[in-house]
């Protein structure tokens, strides 16, 4: 079975900065389906919601240990 390399000081500092991007992203995400669902535009609002649970999926998946 191949064993993945050992995470770097380098990569663990990308995954930090990604992870805070995406923070950073979620309540712009939330804020705007709210706005598209008091629009009355809920194809908009279903995607800015589906694009909020995937950032939320994706931070989850990589916390920290």
């Amino acid at each position: 079975m191949d064993v993945p390399p050992a995470p770097t000081a380098a990569g663990e500092q990308h995954l930090a900065d990604l992870r805070a991007a995406l923070q950073s992203v979620l309540p712009l995400l939330s804020f705007y389906a709210g706005r598209e669902a008091a629009d009355f535009n809920p194809e908009q609002t279903a995607l800015l919601l589906q694009a909020a649970d995937e950032v939320t999926d994706v931070l989850s998946r990589t916390a920290p240990k």
